[in-house]
């Protein structure tokens, strides 16, 4: 093979690796795109909510949200506009449920959940969060009257728990020998409806959700006073991208740093909640306290005791 042959040939190989590895890679290029970026081409930021998970988040109308953690995300989105140089930024809620939360913000059906979501090592893996904004304790629910008073006399009992929930691993936990007979519902209207009409005997779940299901059933349902774990609670969004991880971050450590986390944090739990027409009364915790002098996106694992 003479020279002019070789260089010839030489340039049809590299001609014909650069073809292949443009179409192995050009999937790839179309499929990726941040989250950041399909917000700035958009306009709209779509934020998760759960229609019955007051006070964290609840529905006032067809994907219209309110509650504690739309209230925080409100904060965040105007960060993201910031970042984003964005005279204006639609948030369009949209419901998810327990079950289907995770998948929503992976497959970009959403892009930021605000509901009340537990931070843990497991779904970590699958996607990212932002400061905890609530430690939550795992507990029972009961009706008046029931003679339960924890976990120790459910036996033989139905204990309800909502699908895809922190709540219902914990109970699968705890059930030794089969002990109850575990019921799961895929929302929480659902659930306090079967325990009022005696279906399930006990639900466990958040304990704030509970109290505020509590509070709105007319002294027919009561919490118990244990729980049975401690869980950090924070905005869920994409791992995959850093740089809207980066601004979520930012914009909740402003958030603790400048005393705007006081007045929201009271508006939603030492003030009567909007529409519902009771206050819960709850006074911050410890766990919370600390997280908001010293914000950091560092988190212990969540804990069942």
């Amino acid at each position: 093979m003479n020279p002019a042959t070789t260089l010839s040939f030489a340039r049809r190989l590299l001609a014909a690796c650069a073809a292949t590895l443009f179409a192995c890679a050009a999937p790839v290029v179309a499929q990726a795109g941040s989250v950041l970026d399909r917000i700035q081409s958009t306009g709209v930021l779509k934020m998760g909510y759960r229609a019955d998970g007051a006070p964290f988040s609840w529905e006032t109308g067809p994907s219209a949200a309110t509650g504690y953690a739309p209230d925080i995300c409100q904060r965040i989105a105007a960060s993201i506009a910031s970042h984003l140089k964005l005279p204006k930024l639609q948030v369009q809620a949209v419901p998810v449920l327990e079950s289907t939360r995770i998948s929503a913000v992976i497959n970009g059906e959403i892009d930021i959940e605000c509901a009340g979501t537990t931070n843990n090592k497991a779904r970590r893996e699958q996607v990212a969060f932002g400061l905890p904004y609530f430690y939550a304790g795992s507990a029972l629910m009961v009706r008046e009257g029931s003679g339960i008073t924890g976990l120790g006399n459910c036996r033989g009992k139905k204990l309800g728990t909502i699908e895809g929930s922190t709540s219902s691993q914990i109970a699968e936990l705890k059930n030794d020998n089969g002990g109850w007979t575990l019921k799961t519902f895929k929302s929480m209207n659902e659930a306090t409806a079967a325990l009022g009409r005696g279906e399930i005997d006990v639900l466990m779940y958040d304990d704030v959700t509970l109290l505020t299901a509590a509070a709105q059933s007319g002294g027919k349902l009561s919490v118990l006073a244990q729980r049975y774990s401690i869980e950090p609670l924070a905005p869920m969004f994409s791992k995959s991208d850093p740089e809207l991880e980066k601004v979520v971050l930012q914009a909740m450590q402003q958030l603790y740093r400048d005393g705007e986390m006081d007045a929201i944090y009271k508006r939603w739990f030492l003030s009567p909640l909007p529409g519902l027409g009771y206050n819960l009364n709850l006074k911050m915790g410890a766990l919370l306290q600390d997280n908001l002098r010293r914000p950091t996106s560092y988190v212990a694992d969540w804990t069942v005791m």
